[in-house]
């Protein structure tokens, strides 16, 4: 008897004039066919189109786009603030259960799946201040719904983020904070597995816990709150407010997986290419298990790095496991300057025509057992030039020349375009891993002194044997 499966969840594919992203989601559509083991259900987390007063025919080719991939009543779908017409989205997907909840259609609804319950709302409605809210009919629903679940998991699933990062700080469910709080009372109060937004159009996983209490708001139990916005729309990874951000806002097309067991649920999220950009497990923070990782994120994509940028020479002992950084800065990925996009932006120095070439970046990470990893797959954005080491010895170079490297050294070419933005990736062996403490040190360099721009962001990733799903 089958005790586990799989779901898959993407959002935000609607754009200007064409009403969806039809080749970004096309390219999505086809990684998950080539998943193993296929999706039993996939969940689209609203704004699947443009909308407007032809919202419904936009819905129309929308199903028949996604049908070439998947039977329609696959798809378990939120409405967005794009659809913007509950009753166009309720005919479009007649699938869906209707009316659990008085005059909301299949707006809101919930459905269970072996040990699981999944609950969707409508957060397309508005509060007592004017802002996006969800009613007290319908936390009302939500809390009775909770209350009845039997089940051993329960995910909850909304577009409009309870707490934005950036892209939509403010225009979300934060925008009518009485009615926010009212919702994630309960969310605590039954200690729900995971939530699940879209909206902002990136990756995000963030740890809603007690440091976020208010006057208002009272939580207990520490739990996710992910943003998987990125199924097409234009990207955006503007940040507002990170605290406590474990992963992200990644602006990086992708989708995410769950498998869900008896034992726990993990998650695995992918870009467009099928790398991985995060994983964890989702089991209660009290309760953790070990997850059916294959992969386990050692530096995730955007953290934070301490750096350098004084156009000092720093010589060669900087990039040693127990070299003392505590004076240099401490940022957040991307770093950079001239682009627009940098979570931190570094120094140049005073003078613009003769810029600082090298600039440096340290990370620590902490390995239990190095014997566990088959091998490393290293991730690198650059601009324009750089050289990577592990514990001190080097490990890659991109776009440098060969031979011993000065802080003066120029990179080979300057970069423009998509390769200034794009990553590099190379496999690298595990023996340079310690047990305990292990650093990653990075040089960037510049191809000239009155270079443009300079970019940085970077991700390390361990493989380990697979480990398959229970069946």
């Amino acid at each position: 008897m089958k005790s586990s499966f799989r779901i898959v969840l993407m959002g935000d594919c609607s754009k200007h004039t064409i009403a969806f992203n039809s080749e970004m989601l096309h390219n999505l559509l086809s990684n998950i066919k080539k998943l193993s083991p296929q999706p039993d259900f996939i969940f689209f987390l609203g704004d699947m189109v443009y909308g407007g007063s032809n919202v419904s025919e936009q819905l129309d080719k929308w199903k028949q786009f996604v049908n070439n991939y998947y039977p329609i009543n696959m798809f378990y779908t939120l409405l967005g603030n794009h659809e913007n017409n509950e009753t166009a989205f309720s005919n479009a997907f007649s699938h869906l259960p209707n009316e659990q909840l008085e005059k909301y259609q299949r707006t809101v609804y919930y459905f269970d799946h072996l040990n699981t319950r999944f609950i969707f709302l409508n957060s397309n409605r508005w509060g007592k201040g004017g802002g996006y809210a969800l009613d007290p009919k319908q936390l009302t629903w939500l809390e009775n719904t909770l209350e009845s679940s039997t089940r051993k998991y329960n995910f909850v699933m909304f577009h409009l983020p309870a707490f934005p990062t950036g892209h939509h700080y403010s225009e979300s469910l934060d925008s009518s904070k009485c009615e926010r709080d009212a919702l994630w009372s309960i969310i605590d109060r039954y200690n729900v597995t995971a939530v699940f937004v879209g909206h902002e159009h990136n990756y995000c996983r963030r740890i809603i816990d007690k440091s976020f209490n208010t006057k208002g708001l009272i939580i207990k139990n520490p739990i996710y709150h992910i943003t998987t916005g990125g199924a097409g729309s234009s990207l955006n990874g503007h940040i507002k407010d990170i605290k406590n951000v474990v992963v992200g806002p990644l602006a990086i097309y992708h989708y995410v997986v769950l498998d869900i067991t008896s034992q726990g649920v993990t998650l695995h999220a992918y870009d467009n290419n099928t790398t991985l950009i995060d994983s964890c497990s989702l089991t209660s923070f009290s309760n953790k298990i070990k997850d059916n990782n294959v992969s386990d994120i050692l530096i995730p994509l955007s953290s934070t790095w301490r750096y350098l940028d004084n156009g000092s020479n720093q010589g060669t002992q900087w990039k040693e496991l127990n070299f003392d950084d505590s004076k240099w800065s401490s940022g957040l990925a991307e770093f950079g300057y001239g682009d627009g996009g940098e979570a931190t932006v570094v120094s140049y120095g005073p003078n613009v025509y003769k810029k600082y070439i090298t600039t440096y970046f340290r990370k620590h990470f902490t390995i239990d057992v190095p014997s566990q990893y088959s091998d490393l797959t290293l991730r690198i954005q650059r601009d324009d030039g750089a050289v990577v080491y592990l514990n001190g010895t080097e490990i890659y170079r991109t776009n440098m020349p060969s031979g011993k490297i000065h802080y003066n050294t120029l990179a080979v070419k300057a970069l423009s375009g998509a390769d200034e933005t794009s990553y590099q990736k190379v496999t690298i062996s595990t023996s340079l891993l310690r047990k305990g403490d292990n650093v990653i040190a990075v040089e960037i360099h510049q191809a000239s002194a009155s270079s443009s721009d300079i970019s940085f962001n970077f991700q390390l990733l361990g493989h380990k044997e697979n480990i398959k799903m229970e069946n």
